[in-house]
């Protein structure tokens, strides 16, 4: 079946259901056959080496005329859905963009806040500091001063001199509002604490979270590599088809 799909001012033709292609039809008879044959052959002399290995590389030149007839129904798919998908992207990306952008602000305004508030932490800590201070000098004064005060016997009135009255609580700068959650009809800006992480040595990092290099090894392997630390390496047959 054949559909119409438009990109911009272009219409694409399309084709779908290959399995009622006469191509793929055939195809399918073929690779039947040869299927059939390779199941039912015994390998048991040269000559039978010989006809299984026709069959391989029969199924090969197959395999590769499959391949054409995937590609001209996949291509213009791919083709158009990628059109389609860039089409898109250029209305999604500057909205991501955009909320990146809040982020941002909304973190910025934040840490002020929070440099803020550390800065009234350090001044009201300073005023308790200093009025603990003065309380201390107060005391002192006034122990010194009881020293010379007189306390009449008969009547208990206290003569000399007044104490200090006691130093008065500070007045302390009032701690600003972090705002942690905004809600609107249209949903919520939270800020949450996240878990980062940098790399600071590998040698320390536990091995269940290290990752072998499988194409890096097997390049080795290639290469003719025979030795490496922590891996076992043997050699086993493998039979490899190469079609003309």
């Amino acid at each position: 079946m054949v559909e119409k799909a438009k990109t911009g001012n272009q219409t694409a033709i399309i084709q779908i259901n290959p399995d009622s292609d006469e191509k793929y039809l055939a195809l399918k008879n073929e690779v039947n056959l040869l299927c059939q044959s390779i199941e039912k052959m015994v390998v048991n002399s040269p000559t039978a080496t010989v006809k299984i290995t026709e069959d391989v590389n029969l199924g090969k030149r197959i395999g590769n005329q499959i391949e054409i007839l995937r590609k001209s129904y996949k291509d213009p798919l791919i083709k158009y859905g990628k059109y389609i998908d860039s089409t898109f992207k250029a209305l999604s990306d500057p909205i991501e963009g955009a909320r990146r952008v809040a982020a941002e602000k909304i973190k910025t305004y934040n840490d002020e806040q929070r440099e803020k508030q550390r800065r009234i932490d350090e001044e009201n800590a300073r005023r308790a500091c200093e009025a603990a201070e003065m309380q201390r000098h107060i005391d002192e004064e006034n122990a010194r001063l009881r020293q010379e005060q007189q306390i009449n016997t008969n009547t208990g009135e206290i003569t000399g001199p007044d104490l200090i009255m006691p130093e008065l609580e500070p007045e302390y700068i009032p701690p600003i509002p972090l705002i942690k959650k905004t809600s609107t009809i249209f949903g919520s800006a939270e800020e949450k604490l996240v878990l980062k992480f940098r790399l600071m040595d590998i040698k320390q990092v536990p091995a269940d979270l290290l990752l072998l290099n499988e194409r890096a090894v097997n390049a080795m392997l290639k290469a003719g590599v025979k030795q490496i630390s922590g891996l076992d390496i043997w050699e086993e047959p493998e039979i490899k088809f190469r079609s003309k």
